[in-house]
C-alpha cells in the first residue's frame, strides 16, 4: 500500500511534471510563433531598408573609429562609378583630394577631442563640402553630413555619412558668383553713377563711377546724403515735392540738377533719374547720375556758334536760301536782292517761281533741289543767268531725327570772275609756247597742254594719269628731282635732263608753284621748258671760249718764242757768214739754222690757230686754188687714194688771203689721207650757198649770208663724239707721238675764224668724215645776189614717204614739206619706212630716203619698195656728198641725192623736178 502510495505519488509527480512539460511546450511553441512574426517583420523592415538605401540619391557609408569602411550603399557606383566592393576597400585619402582630406581630418581630431572631454553633444552632426574622386579620375563635389553612432549604453560605436552629389549647385553658385562679378563690372563701368539710397536720402549702395564723379571713397559714401553732402546748397526735398511724390509713387523721373563734389565743394550739372524700388520689403530708391557739364558747355557754345552763325549768314556775299519739300522758300539773306533784284521778305513761304526770280534759275534751282531731297547727298551746279552772271550753287540736304531729308540749304556764290579767269587760264594754258602739266601730291599727271607733244612727243593722253617717273632716265633722276623741287616753299625751278618718247634727251627749265600756295596737298603746277638748244648754245660758247684762251695763249707763246727763234736764227747767220764753209764748225751751224727754221713754222701755225698771223687778203676763187694745188695735193695723198675734184658753178668770190686757204686745203687733205692708210676715196667740193634765217634758227652755229662752201670728204675711219670736240685745239692728235703735231686741224680752224668764215665736221666712226668750210663772199652787186637767188619753187599736193632716223631734222623736213602743201608720212628708220609703204603704197607719190639710217638704209629700202613698184621716184638726203663712200650707189645708178645742211628752196626745187620728171 505504502509502495502503491509511492508509486501513485511517483506517477502523479510525472504526471503533474508531463503536465508542466507540456504547458512549457505550448508556451514554447507560442514563443516560437511570436518570434517567428517578429523576424519576418524584421526581413521586411530590413527589405524596405536595403530597397530605401539602394535606391536613394545619396551615398550612406557607415565608418568604425578607425574610419573603415562597415556599409557602403550600392548608389555609390550610380554616382562615383565604384561598386561597392572596391568603394568599400578604398582608403578616405583615396577618395578625397589634398584639401578635402584635410577637412575631414581636422574635423575628426576636433570631434574625438570634445568626446574625449564629454562634452559634445551626442546627438550632434557635421556637413562638410569636399571633392572626392570618381572612378574615372574626374572630380566631383559632395556634401558629406557626418553623424556618430552609439550603443544602448551611449558609448560611440561608429560614424554614419550621407553624402550628397552637388556638383551642380556648385557650379551654379559659380555661375552666381560670376554674374554677380559680372553686373558689378557693369555697374563700376557704366558711364552715369548709380547708387541706392533710402527714403531719407542716406546712401546704402553705389558704383565705382559715383566714387569717381563725386571724387569720394567707399566708406564716405556710406556716411553721405543725396541732400547734404551731394546737392548744391539751399536744396531739399520739400522744395521738390511734386518730384518725390511721383517717385513715391513709383514713377521714374528724370531732371537737370546742380550736384556738389563733398570734399572740395565744387558744383556741376547732372541729369538725374529717380526711381522707387523694393529690396526685399524694404522701399529704396534708385538714382542714375549722369554728368553733363560738357553737354552744357557744348549747348553754350552751339548757342553762341549759331549767333555768329547768323551773323555771317546775315552779311555773306553769297545768296544762302533754304526750301522746304514743297520747294518753298523758309529762309533767304539779304544778299538775294543783290543777285535778283527781289527783296528778302518777297521770297518766304513762296518758290523762287512766285517770287518772281529769272525763269532760268527757277528751272535750275528746282531740279538740283529735288536732287538733293530725293539722293540725300550734297550737290553742286554751275549756271549762268541772262545777265551774264555765273553762280555756283551747292545744295546741302538738312535731316530732321530720322534721318529724311526736311529741308534743303543752298549756298550761290558769284564766280563770274573766276569764269572769266578761268578762260583765260584754258587759253594761256593751251597758247604757251611751253609745256604745262598739272600733278597731284603723288606726282601723278592730272592735265597737260598740247605742247607737250612738241617737246616730249606723246600726245595728252598718253601723259595724263601716269606718275612723272617715265619722263626721266632713272629713278635716281626723279627722285633726285623731287627732292629739289619740293623741298622748297612756293616756287622752285631746276634745270634737269628729261626723256622723251623717242627716247632722246633733253635739257628743260622745271618751275614748280603749289596749286594752293602752300604745300603740295593740293597739287603743282609745272613748266617744263626746252632749253637744249640754249644748252648747246653754252656749250658752244664755252667752247669758242676754250678756244679763244687757247688761242690767246698760243699767239702769246709764239710772239715770244718767234722772239727767241729771231735771236736764235740772227746770231746763226751772222756766225755763219763770218766763217768759210770748210770750217769744221760750218755744217753744225746749218743744222742749227735748220732747226730754227721748223720751229718758225710751228709758231706760223701757232699764229695761224690764234689768228694774229698777217693776211694778205684780195679776191678769191676758190675753183682756180683747188685747181692750181691738184698736182701737189695727188703727190701728198698718194696713188691709192681716189682723188675726185667737183667744182661750183659761176663760184662766187672770196676775200681771202690765198696762201693761208692753200694751207687750210692742204691740211685737211693731209689729215684724210692719214685717216685712210689703206686706201679710200677723196673728193673736194666747191658751192655756192645761201644761208637764210631760217636755216640759222635751226642750226645754231650758222650766220645768215652768202658763202662759198668747200667740203673735203673722206671714207676714212672716222671719228666719235668725243674726239670731234677735241679736233680743233692745238696738239690734239690721235696720232701716235712721232707722227704729226697736233697743230694741222687747228690752223686750220684759225685762218677760217680769221676769215670770219664758219668750219663744220660730219663723222661717224668707221664711216668717214666730211669737212664743211663756209667762207664768206665779197665784193658782189646786189643785182648779182638777186641773180642768185632761187625763184621759190612751187610746193604740190602729192603724197611723200620722208625716212629720217634724227628726230629733230624729221621733225624740220616734215615741217618744210607740209607748208609747201605735200602730205607727208613720216619714218622713223627703214623698217618702219617699209611698213609705212605696206600700209599706204598706193597714195605714196615719192620716196625721201635717208641714206644712212637703223634697221635699214635708204638704199635698202628703195631697192625693197622698188622691187614692189619699180616705177617709185626717190630723192636721197645724205651728210655726205654725192661721191663719199657711203653714197656712190646714187652717182653709179643716176639716182638724185639733195646734201645736208640744205635749204628749203633747195629741197623744193629738187623734189619738183623728181616728181615732175617724164
Amino acid at each position: 500500500m505504502g509502495h502503491m502510495d509511492a508509486i501513485n505519488r511517483g506517477h502523479q509527480e510525472l504526471l503533474d511534471e508531463i503536465s508542466s512539460l507540456k504547458q512549457h511546450i505550448q508556451e514554447l511553441e507560442l514563443y516560437k510563433a511570436e518570434h517567428q512574426h517578429m523576424d519576418d517583420s524584421l526581413r521586411e523592415i530590413e527589405a524596405k531598408y536595403r530597397f530605401i538605401m539602394g535606391n536613394t540619391a545619396d551615398i550612406i557609408r557607415i565608418l568604425d573609429l578607425n574610419q573603415r569602411c562597415v556599409y557602403l550603399s550600392p548608389s555609390v557606383f550610380r554616382i562615383r562609378g565604384f561598386t561597392v566592393e572596391e568603394a568599400s576597400e578604398r582608403t578616405i585619402d583615396q577618395d578625397l583630394t589634398p584639401e578635402s582630406l584635410q577637412q575631414v581630418l581636422s574635423a575628426f581630431e576636433e570631434e574625438m577631442t570634445l568626446e574625449a572631454t564629454g562634452t559634445a553633444d551626442p546627438d550632434r552632426t557635421r556637413t562638410l563640402e569636399l571633392e572626392t574622386f570618381r572612378k574615372d579620375g574626374s572630380l566631383i563635389w559632395m556634401e558629406a553630413n557626418f553623424s556618430f553612432i552609439r550603443d544602448t549604453q551611449g558609448k560611440l560605436t561608429g560614424i554614419l555619412v550621407i553624402s550628397r552629389d552637388i556638383s551642380e549647385r556648385k557650379k551654379a553658385e559659380r555661375a552666381l558668383r560670376k554674374s554677380e562679378q559680372a553686373l558689378r563690372t557693369i555697374l563700376d563701368n557704366t558711364y552715369d553713377a548709380i547708387f541706392i539710397h533710402d527714403l531719407e536720402g542716406r546712401i546704402l549702395e553705389g558704383n565705382q563711377r559715383m566714387l569717381d564723379l563725386y571724387e569720394i571713397t567707399k566708406e564716405q559714401a556710406i556716411r553721405s546724403t543725396i541732400i547734404d553732402d551731394f546737392s548744391c546748397e539751399g536744396s531739399s526735398l520739400a522744395e521738390q515735392k511734386e518730384r518725390w511724390d511721383r517717385v513715391m509713387k513709383g514713377e521714374t523721373v528724370t531732371f537737370e540738377w546742380k550736384a556738389k563734389r563733398p570734399n572740395d565743394g565744387s558744383l556741376f550739372d547732372v541729369d538725374v533719374a529717380l526711381k522707387r524700388i523694393d529690396l526685399g520689403s524694404r522701399p529704396v530708391v534708385l538714382a542714375n547720375v549722369r554728368d553733363i557739364t560738357r553737354r552744357k558747355a557744348t549747348e553754350t557754345a552751339l548757342r553762341e556758334s549759331e549767333e555768329k552763325f547768323r551773323a555771317v549768314v546775315e552779311n555773306s556775299r553769297d545768296t544762302i536760301m533754304r526750301f522746304d519739300r514743297r520747294h518753298r522758300l523758309l529762309y533767304v539773306n539779304p544778299n538775294v536782292k543783290e543777285q535778283t533784284g527781289i527783296p528778302p521778305g518777297n521770297f518766304i513761304g513762296k518758290t523762287l517761281e512766285e517770287a518772281g526770280a529769272p525763269e532760268e534759275l527757277c528751272s535750275l534751282m528746282e531740279q538740283a533741289t529735288e536732287h538733293a531731297f530725293l539722293s540725300g547727298e550734297i550737290g553742286r551746279t554751275e549756271f549762268q543767268l541772262p545777265d551774264g552772271t555765273w553762280l555756283d550753287s551747292m545744295l546741302i540736304p538738312e535731316r530732321d531725327a530720322s534721318g529724311k531729308v526736311k529741308a534743303v540749304i543752298s549756298s550761290s556764290h558769284d564766280i563770274t570772275a573766276h569764269k572769266q579767269n578761268e578762260a583765260l587760264w584754258r587759253v594761256l594754258f593751251q597758247a604757251a609756247p611751253l609745256a604745262i602739266g598739272v600733278i597731284d601730291e603723288d606726282r601723278i599727271l592730272t592735265r597737260v597742254n598740247d605742247h607737250c607733244v612738241q617737246t616730249f612727243g606723246y600726245r595728252p593722253e598718253e601723259m595724263v594719269g601716269r606718275r612723272t617717273d617715265f619722263l626721266y632716265f632713272s629713278g635716281d633722276e626723279y627722285r633726285a628731282v623731287g627732292e629739289a623741287l619740293y623741298s622748297s616753299s612756293y616756287y622752285a625751278t631746276k634745270e634737269v635732263r628729261m626723256k622723251r618718247k623717242d627716247g632722246g634727251s633733253i635739257w628743260v627749265l622745271l618751275s614748280r608753284s603749289y596749286l594752293n600756295g602752300r604745300d603740295a596737298s593740293e597739287g603743282s603746277m609745272v613748266i617744263v621748258q626746252d632749253i637744249t638748244t640754249r644748252k648747246a648754245l653754252e656749250e658752244q660758247l664755252r667752247q669758242a671760249q676754250k678756244m679763244e684762251a687757247i688761242g690767246q695763249l698760243a699767239g702769246g707763246v709764239a710772239h715770244d718764242f718767234n722772239n727767241i727763234l729771231q735771236a736764235i736764227l740772227g746770231y746763226t747767220n751772222m756766225v755763219l757768214f763770218s766763217m768759210g764753209h770748210n770750217d769744221r764748225n760750218y755744217g753744225k751751224l746749218k743744222e742749227v739754222e735748220k732747226a730754227g727754221e721748223r720751229a718758225a713754222a710751228l709758231t706760223r701755225q701757232l699764229l695761224a690757230f690764234s689768228r694774229r698771223q698777217v693776211l694778205q687778203l684780195g679776191p678769191l676763187d676758190l675753183n682756180q686754188a683747188v685747181d692750181h694745188l691738184m698736182k701737189m695735193l695727188r703727190r701728198l695723198i698718194g696713188e691709192n687714194i681716189e682723188l675726185s675734184i667737183h667744182p661750183g658753178h659761176a663760184l662766187w668770190k672770196v676775200n681771202a688771203d690765198r696762201s693761208q686757204i692753200e694751207q687750210v686745203l692742204i691740211n685737211l687733205c693731209v689729215n684724210a689721207r692719214d685717216a685712210m692708210p689703206d686706201g679710200g676715196r677723196l673728193s673736194i667740193e666747191t658751192q655756192n650757198v645761201w644761208l637764210d634765217e631760217d636755216y640759222c634758227i635751226h642750226h645754231d652755229w650758222a650766220k645768215p649770208g652768202r658763202y662759198v662752201l668747200l667740203s673735203i670728204t673722206d671714207s676714212g675711219c672716222g671719228m666719235d663724239g668725243e674726239t670731234q670736240k677735241k679736233i680743233f685745239e692745238p696738239f690734239f692728235t690721235t696720232k701716235e707721238k712721232s707722227h704729226g703735231t697736233g697743230l694741222g686741224l687747228a690752223t686750220v680752224y684759225g685762218v677760217v675764224r680769221q676769215h670770219d668764215g664758219m668750219i663744220q665736221v660730219y663723222s661717224e666712226t668707221g664711216k668717214g668724215s666730211r669737212f664743211n668750210v663756209y667762207l664768206p663772199v665779197t665784193e658782189s652787186t646786189d643785182e648779182e645776189i638777186l641773180e642768185e637767188r632761187q625763184v621759190p619753187s612751187p610746193g604740190g599736193h602729192e603724197t611723200i614717204l620722208m625716212a629720217e632716223d634724227d628726230e629733230p631734222l624729221r621733225f624740220l623736213t616734215t615741217e618744210m614739206l607740209k607748208m609747201a602743201g605735200y602730205r607727208v608720212l613720216a619714218a622713223v628708220d627703214g623698217e618702219d619706212a617699209l611698213r609705212i609703204y605696206q600700209e599706204h603704197g598706193r597714195e605714196v607719190d615719192l620716196l625721201l630716203l635717208d641714206v644712212v639710217m637703223p634697221r635699214k638704209g635708204g638704199r635698202t629700202v628703195y631697192d625693197e619698195i622698188r622691187a614692189i613698184n619699180p616705177e617709185i621716184r626717190c630723192l636721197f638726203m645724205s651728210g655726205y656728198s654725192e661721191d663719199a663712200v657711203h653714197t656712190n650707189f646714187i652717182l653709179d645708178h643716176g639716182l638724185k641725192l639733195i646734201q645736208k645742211p640744205f635749204k628749203s628752196l633747195d629741197l623744193m626745187r629738187m623734189l619738183r623736178q623728181e616728181l615732175d620728171r617724164s
